[in-house]
């Protein structure tokens, strides 16, 4: 019986360290992704009548790997790309749009362990964002280029439903993403320090 316990009790702890050891196993996501975002430009900027102001919906994808120091608590490294191609009205010429976004953050992250296969997320990233934004104005041949680098944010969170053990379906995840565009010139324009309020949406799968 002794012996019999004794089994009993190193299994059982077998399977607990196993069990703490797989609730602390990195997951890897990677998934569509959309963005709406200001242009960071305006009309007044530019000192036209312009649809420049509106905002940008862009689409693209979404990565990130987090790994776990405690079975809730991880370290999150995220990196997404949007892109978006328009044409926008200058006056009476037409231009064409091109955007590109680039973010790449990190930080904390916490999840929502529970006994069903919903598992809820939040997050605080930082890093940084490259926009590279060009426009051609086929009327005049006049094109305006603004690549820039800058401070940003992600902060939201998510829901995954657990497929099983390896896998899981990221049933969305919201992001806040403001862009600290600083001052700059761009063609003679002079641009001011703007905030890019930006709100990205993603979904795809979570490996573990």
């Amino acid at each position: 019986m002794k012996r019999l316990t004794l089994l009993t009790v190193i299994v059982l702890s077998s399977y607990a360290s196993s069990f703490a050891q797989s609730d602390q196993k990195p997951e890897f996501f990677g998934g569509f992704s959309f963005e709406n975002v200001n242009t960071g430009i305006t009309s007044s900027d530019l000192g036209t009548i312009s649809t420049i102001d509106d905002r940008f919906r862009a689409v693209g994808f979404n990565v990130a790997g987090t790994g776990y120091l405690t079975k809730r608590f991880g370290i999150t490294a995220d990196f997404s790309g949007h892109f978006d191609n328009r044409n926008d009205l200058f006056g009476t010429d037409t231009g064409q749009t091109k955007l590109s976004l680039y973010n790449l953050t990190g930080g904390p992250q916490f999840r929502f362990l529970n006994s069903t296969k919903f598992t809820p997320f939040v997050h605080g990233l930082a890093g940084v964002a490259w926009r590279n934004f060009r426009e051609t104005i086929a009327n005049t041949s006049t094109s305006y280029t603004d690549n820039t680098s800058s401070f940003a944010l992600n902060l939201g969170g998510g829901v995954d439903y657990k497929i099983n053990n390896r896998f899981a379906l990221r049933l969305g995840e919201f992001d806040y993403n403001p862009i600290f565009l600083r001052a700059r010139t761009v063609n003679a324009a002079d641009i001011p320090n703007r905030t890019l309020n930006g709100f990205r949406f993603s979904t795809g799968i979570v490996i573990k």
